[in-house]
């Protein structure tokens, strides 16, 4: 019964198009015969069924679903609040409703409240979409006699287990006669799908090697950002000068009006590019690159709390293109764990003799070596054995760049490359 239940038992044979036909043909056959009672029999299953198609056809329309996640954005372990908001537009009502949604077991977010979840197996888990002859689960929630105009909110709590991007748009509802004959089924998503992005997690690091190798400033030609403390010198007032540059001192001596002009500086800014596609291969390292990012997570919010700018380099993943999130003024914080929370291994290729194997990671290779605005690059990879020869490391300026392997703890030099293992970062922290 609850299997039934879940699955709203799918429509029955006596509304479908065959069978409508079947028993209409037989009553008109009846009919040409004289066979009065058949043909009322037959007139009757052939309305009633009708009747009972046409009411599930329409039990469906208008009715809108939206959600939305609170927070939108999280570090695991956390709890996400999913609001459902469900209003049925039209006159007639609902008589009853399922909101079903398969669970991946891989989601980076699940129902708190095992009340919510269904698990079917075998034949009903591929009729869900379930790949496979396993079990799967299923977000499942039914109301019953939803009247024309109302709305319905349902609150449901989610646990953030695991770095992703979970959208809800894989929601479906269900809903049919009130005979039980007939089920319509159709996707609720929308543009109202909740988005939660769940961003690697937290660990403790060391940032020291950072703040030693962060130029503070430099002045001059090299600079770019005004420093308000440093008065290079003065001049004679234009009209589109702000008033807050007015030196009031110098002009009430000199009874002309004189502005102050400042010293341009180079502020502390560190660049990293994350080279996630030497994790991949036949055997992808998945805890190397999930580690990886939750150390790189981890030192980007200590030297944004340090009030050092970062910005970030990423390969092409499985859905997104390389991409490059800078700032020139602040940090860009939350694009950087963003785009840490939906980085992908790309899918594998295969060689000529069918063996599997990882392109190289791909970047935007001249936008990267024409940034001037950095202090120093930090190229973070699995294994520097991994890194294509011909790659990006290898045209970087090995004095503005640090290598970060994360299977390397030697440290030490790798031609004029300044090498340390990203594993000693966090062995180095509270020290």
């Amino acid at each position: 019964m609850e299997d039934k239940l879940f699955l709203g038992a799918g429509s029955s044979l006596f509304v479908s198009t065959g069978a409508l036909v079947l028993f209409g043909g037989l009553a008109i056959l009846s009919a040409v015969f004289a066979c009065w009672s058949l043909c009322a029999v037959l007139a009757f299953l052939f309305f009633f069924c009708l009747a009972s198609r046409l009411w599930g056809e329409s039990a469906l329309r208008d009715v809108e679903v939206r959600s939305r996640a609170v927070p939108g954005a999280l570090f695991p372990p956390g709890e996400v609040e999913m609001e459902m908001h469900i209003h049925n537009r039209k006159l007639l009502p609902v008589i009853w409703l399922e909101v079903v949604q398969l669970l991946d077991e891989s989601a980076p977010l699940i129902p708190a409240d095992p009340g919510e979840v269904r698990r079917v197996s075998g034949d009903q888990a591929r009729l869900e979409g379930a790949e496979g002859d396993g079990e799967a689960s299923f977000l499942y929630k039914k109301f019953t006699f939803v009247m024309g105009g109302e709305e319905i909110t349902w609150n449901s709590r989610w646990l953030a287990r695991r770095r992703g991007i979970f959208r809800s748009g894989g929601l479906r509802l269900r809903g049919g006669d009130g005979f039980g004959l007939t089920q319509k089924e159709r996707p609720a998503g929308g543009a109202g799908d909740a988005f939660v992005a769940v961003y690697p997690a937290v660990q403790p690091v060391s940032a020291e090697l950072f703040l030693r190798d962060m130029w503070e400033a430099s002045g001059g030609a090299k600079g770019y950002l005004e420093d308000p403390t440093v008065i290079r010198s003065t001049r004679d007032y234009l009209p589109t000068d702000s008033y807050r540059r007015i030196n009031w001192r110098v002009t009430a001596r000199s009874q002309r009006t004189v502005v102050n002009t400042y010293e341009t500086i180079l502020p502390r800014a560190a660049h990293f590019i994350f080279d996630g596609e030497s994790f991949n291969g036949p055997v992808p390292q998945s805890e190397a690159l999930e580690d990886a990012l939750s150390i790189l997570t981890s030192v980007i919010l200590r030297l944004d709390a340090a009030g050092i700018r970062c910005s970030l380099s990423l390969c092409r993943g499985r859905d997104s293109g390389p991409r490059e999130i800078l700032g020139a003024e602040g940090t860009p914080l939350e694009e950087i764990l963003t785009a840490f929370a939906g980085y992908a291994l790309r899918e594998l290729v295969r060689s000529e003799e069918g063996k599997p194997y990882a392109r190289p990671a791909e970047f935007h290779d001249h936008a990267v070596l024409a940034l001037r605005d950095v202090g120093r690059f930090y190229y973070v990879c699995s294994d520097l054995a991994r890194v294509e020869r011909r790659g990006l490391m290898y045209r970087l300026d090995p004095l503005r760049t640090t290598l970060l392997p994360y299977a390397d703890a030697s440290g030490g030099h790798l031609g004029d490359f300044a090498v340390t293992g990203l594993q000693t970062l966090k062995r180095r922290a509270g020290t």
